[in-house]
């Protein structure tokens, strides 16, 4: 059978068959046997009355089968609907009724690969501007919408920055993230998949559990490995601790995404590991990432935009980035399971700071990360990476809130070190922001708190942070 999907796939899966795509553990699985594993898995899903069109709910950990299931309702016509897989039951059961969801899968249990590997008709049935991905966004500031993807715009945004960034074919991307972030299908999959190369398929990342980091880096030797600044600091600050062989990390091409990349968790990565790491941004209403940087950047630059991806700073609204991408979403998901469409002509509010340098783009961070108290704009951001240099604390979030007389002010809160002491900190802190600042900019209060609210995929939900700090 032929079909736009179809033969979109074949060009990449055809030329390579007998290549390797995933390594995972002892298993090396080809181009070739994952397309027809991929093939089995839709036609069981048509047994099971899936049709093109519907909306698939997926909570599974990561597993070379999850991206088998991705590339199955990619080529059905049908639409991927990730989630956390710990998420609670009332959580998966409203994220049912929102996407008006077919099926919902939340355990491998619930695949089997068909003995039929023909071609089945939902697979000619639309073309590459079906929706493809719904990602739910990380509800940080506010919260999460849920964003909906193309198939073509998804794939063609993955080979546009997976040409920026210089991948090759047959070059390694280790996958630690979890598959039901952006990042995981986008920078982990889709753009080695586009350009030929191995995804070597590892349990997703956890601060608790950085031993398995370091052995997965032995075992599979990555060309391209993908750190969050999380990930990156978690790094830095247990290496004395394991004393891995760091040949593995020096030969790789690590780049940050996720989250504002400070100077002082790069720097100390630098100094720890030898390793320097390229910045990228990118949105995922506007397709994913969208710029890629040297290791050699300056403070906050997330280095240069791809082509055909059009950024403006409008200065009316305190310096917010505005961007024009062809590979922009369809649109969010509505309260009744619709789509409500983008305007493709209109440049994308981001909602983040930007400042264009000849053709550097520089993100200081989110509009809602930076304050105007008593008229005075404050970049939080700044704030805490000033913390972050000194290395007084583990973490450290600044954190904005109304207050009647400023109209905006800030709080601060920080987790220990091991062994550390609240209040000798707390002291320390006070004492840098007042030597520091001028008066209109220190904080409001300074906490210690024993945690701080995570996704999934480690960035901070700082709207909760405050909030916890209370209870």
């Amino acid at each position: 059978m032929s079909s736009v999907r179809y033969d979109f796939f074949d060009a990449i899966f055809a030329p390579r068959c007998d290549q390797p795509l995933i390594l995972y553990g002892d298993e090396s699985i080809s181009y070739g046997k994952f397309f027809d594993r991929s093939l089995r898995l839709l036609n069981h899903l048509v047994q099971q009355g899936a049709r093109h069109g519907d909306r698939i709910v997926i909570g599974l950990e990561n597993r070379p089968e999850y991206l088998e299931l991705m590339l199955a309702l990619a080529l059905g016509g049908m639409t991927a609907c990730p989630v956390d897989p710990e998420i609670s039951v009332e959580q998966l059961n409203k994220t049912r009724q929102v996407v008006k969801a077919a099926l919902s899968i939340t355990s491998y249990d619930q695949l089997a690969y068909a003995l039929d590997n023909s071609v089945p008709d939902c697979v000619a049935q639309g073309g590459l501007d079906v929706p493809f991905l719904v990602v739910f966004s990380s509800g940080t500031t506010g919260a999460p919408k849920g964003i909906v993807q193309s198939l073509g715009n998804f794939f063609s945004a993955a080979a546009a920055f997976a040409g920026a960034v210089g991948q090759q074919p047959g070059q390694l991307t280790l996958h630690n993230w979890p598959m039901f972030y952006n990042a995981g299908l986008f920078n982990l999959f889709a753009c080695p998949l586009v350009t030929g190369g191995r995804i070597a398929v590892c349990p997703r990342f956890s601060a608790r559990a950085i031993g398995g980091f370091w052995e997965d880096m032995a075992r599979y030797q990555p060309d391209y490995l993908y750190l969050s600044p999380t990930m990156a600091a978690s790094l830095s600050k247990t290496y004395k601790f394991f004393k891995a062989d760091l040949a593995p990390l020096r030969q790789a091409s690590v780049i940050s995404t996720s989250s504002i990349l400070y100077p002082a968790i790069k720097d100390e990565f630098m100094q720890v590991m030898g390793v320097g790491i390229r910045p990228c941004f990118g949105i995922t209403e506007l397709g994913g990432s969208f710029t890629i940087g040297g290791k050699e950047t300056a403070a906050f630059s997330v280095g240069q935009v791809m082509s055909g991806v059009q950024v403006s700073i409008d200065a009316a609204a305190d310096g917010e980035l505005l961007v024009l991408s062809p590979y922009m979403a369809l649109g969010y998901l509505g309260a009744e399971g619709h789509i409500d469409l983008f305007d493709r002509n209109t440049p994308f509010r981001t909602g983040d700071l930007g400042q264009l340098e000849q053709d550097e783009l520089f993100v200081s961070g989110r509009r809602k990360d930076s304050i105007k108290k008593g008229g005075e704009l404050i970049s939080l951001s700044e704030i805490e990476d000033m913390v972050h240099a000194t290395g007084l604390c583990e973490e450290c979030y600044a954190v904005g809130k109304p207050d009647l007389f400023w109209g905006e002010t800030y709080d601060v809160f920080f987790i220990l070190q091991a062994g550390g002491n609240a209040e000798a900190v707390r002291d320390a802190l006070i004492r840098l922001f007042n030597s520091n600042l001028p008066q209109v900019q220190r904080p409001d209060q300074v906490h210690a708190v024993d945690s701080i609210p995570r996704t999934a995929s480690g960035k901070p939900i700082k709207r909760l942070i405050s909030y916890q700090a209370v209870q």
